[in-house]
């Protein structure tokens, strides 16, 4: 039995040293997103959601990152989502670590994709996610840190690694108690002033969509309020307008911060769409001129989902893949716009296998006209 033991321990250590050293390029579906890309100076990060993996592609290409990314111990405990974060001008990934094992402690760095320097900024029992303010002076994260219980909301400013804690529990509103949930990044508004939030009512299954809820966190006026019902929130970095799924998660709307002009933006099932069948999965992703948009359908109980391009302009579907990649941010390279130069240390793409992925979005003159004129008519 001992013997038994001991393989098996060594077995998981093997296994989480594998998952350690995995590249974004071993995952299916990267190359049909990096081929995708049109631009020489847009940026993606992408993150396989099973191996704790982020990545950066640009067109026809992956980034080398040399990152330990590991969050299992021997034993099993304790995989988990932990969505990371590109920083608006795409130099830096904020990313999530397994820090120590007794006591387990995971932790945020920032790694500088041009030196590949590194430095943790913040520590935690268990991360979620992670967002990147717009100024890029300010992380907002969702993580458990004793002795609060549940899920909280935290910011951390990256010039004095200061921790700023929005959350200690559940929270309040209207006579309703919620409690952060986990399974979406908190969401900035352009100016960085106030942030989306996924809230689940107590009083239901956490999860639950029915139970979520969208709420806005003024960071200035220390203040929250409810928005509306709904998961997955969206906030357009350049126009007044939070995308979001129902609880269903078979359509996706727009609505103002002040509540007003809510509008469907798109259906599942409505022609040119897919099917109802499965359900829209992860935060939709807006395209920096606003013109297009991104979103993922889940088809599988491996977190393999179908992921769709929709052309605000024109109307059209498009089908890029089904993978284990989410689309988290979408970035512009400031350095490249500034150069015009490719980084030589750029791999060309080979992938194969499976991942989930990640863009973050600006918001332009198509989208301003969705939000303003109503819900998208299709040919």
């Amino acid at each position: 039995m001992v013997g038994l033991a001991a393989a098996k321990v060594l077995s998981l250590l093997y296994i989480a040293a594998l998952l350690a050293g995995t590249s974004i390029s071993e995952f299916r579906g990267a190359s049909k997103l990096a081929n995708s890309i049109k631009d020489e100076t847009t940026q993606l990060l992408v993150y396989a959601n099973n191996a704790n993996v982020p990545g950066i592609l640009k067109r026809g290409a992956i980034l080398p990152l040399n990152l330990d990314t590991h969050l299992t111990l021997p034993g099993g405990c304790c995989s988990h989502r932990a969505t990371p974060s590109l920083s608006p001008d795409a130099r830096s990934i904020a990313y999530v670590h397994l820090s120590d094992g007794q006591p387990r402690r995971e932790a945020v760095t920032i790694y500088n994709v041009e030196d590949q320097s590194q430095r943790a900024v913040f520590e935690a029992e268990v991360i979620w996610g992670i967002s990147w303010a717009p100024g890029g002076e300010r992380l907002a994260l969702v993580a458990d840190r004793a002795p609060d219980q549940g899920h909280n909301l935290y910011i951390v400013d990256l010039s004095s690694n200061a921790v700023t804690q929005l959350s200690h529990g559940t929270v309040h509103i209207d006579g309703n108690e919620y409690a952060i949930s986990n399974h979406a990044p908190p969401s900035w508004n352009q100016v960085g002033s106030q942030l989306a939030v996924e809230v689940r009512s107590t009083h239901e299954q956490p999860e639950n969509s029915a139970a979520g809820s969208i709420v806005l966190w003024d960071i200035e006026a220390h203040q929250l309020r409810k928005l509306t019902d709904g998961v997955d929130p969206a906030w357009s970095p350049a126009a007044d307008g939070i995308a979001f799924f129902e609880s269903s998660r078979q359509k996706c709307f727009t609505i103002r911060s002040d509540g007003s002009e809510k509008k469907l933006l798109f259906a599942l099932g409505k022609r040119p769409f897919p099917s109802k069948s499965a359900p829209l999965f992860y935060p939709i992703v807006w395209s920096p001129d606003g013109k297009q948009l991104i979103f993922h359908q889940w088809v599988d109980a491996d977190l393999i989902t179908d992921t769709y391009r929709l052309d605000l302009v024109n109307g059209k579907l498009s089908f890029i893949g089904s993978s284990e990649l989410q689309v988290v941010n979408w970035r512009t390279n400031t350095s490249t716009l500034i150069t015009g130069k490719k980084s030589a240390d750029q791999k060309p793409l080979s992938c194969g296998s499976t991942t989930r992925c990640s863009w973050a979005v600006s918001f332009s003159e198509a989208a301003r006209r969705i939000l303003a004129e109503g819900s998208m008519t299709m040919p």
